[in-house]
């Protein structure tokens, strides 16, 4: 991996370990809450960053919610961040303190959900649905992440958002689940197309 790769991956695992830490607030809010219905409402919260990380680590942890208690929780999500922060002094050593311009994550994140989208176009174009679908919900998924958990992260500079920045990402959401949408509808017409049963000569017209 090149220098450039190098500080872009550091970059994003910068985010990666700002959602980890959110999540590790998370859970403590989870152990000191005392009622039921918090603890629901902390838990519908672990599983929304848990989407954003879309790793095994993050799924572990939100099985471990279904079926432990919030210590136990806790101290996964602990040594989960606890890795990530080891990641991320790994990439750390390509940084030279002074005089390293570090890229913008988040445009990176951006540009990256732009990148999926027109894959998912290019499949479409070429009649791929099942791939194109893919892409399409990649594309989705970080563009949700920016408009909605990046802004409330932790993060040096803190992210925030424009008007014009909100309503350009929630005009390519609403184009890319209408697009997953018409996909969907055409699957399904196949499906049902290749399953109708043949109607019998005996049995007269359909």
């Amino acid at each position: 991996m090149d220098k450039g790769k190098q500080l872009e991956a550091f970059s994003i695992q910068l985010v990666i370990l700002a959602i980890w830490k959110q999540a590790l607030d998370v859970c403590r809010t989870l152990v000191a809450s005392t009622t039921e219905g918090s603890q629901t409402q902390e838990t519908t919260k672990l599983r929304e960053l848990s989407k954003v990380q879309h790793g095994p680590d993050a799924q572990e942890c939100l099985d471990s919610a279904r079926t432990r208690g919030p210590l136990d929780i806790c101290s996964q999500i602990d040594r989960a961040f606890l890795l990530e922060v080891g990641n991320a002094e790994e990439l750390s050593r390509v940084i030279e303190p002074g005089n390293t311009e570090m890229p913008d994550s988040m445009e990176l994140i951006y540009q990256s959900a732009l990148a999926f989208g027109r894959r998912g176009a290019v499949q479409e174009c070429m009649g791929d649905t099942k791939n194109a679908g893919i892409f399409y919900s990649k594309a989705v998924c970080l563009l949700v992440f920016l408009l909605v958990e990046a802004p409330s992260l932790i993060l040096n500079p803190p992210f925030s958002l424009t008007n014009s920045d909100r309503y350009r990402i929630k005009n390519y959401i609403e184009i890319l689940k209408n697009r997953q949408s018409i996909l969907q509808s055409q699957r399904l017409a196949i499906f049902k197309s290749e399953n109708q049963q043949p109607c019998h000569e005996s049995q007269g017209s359909c």
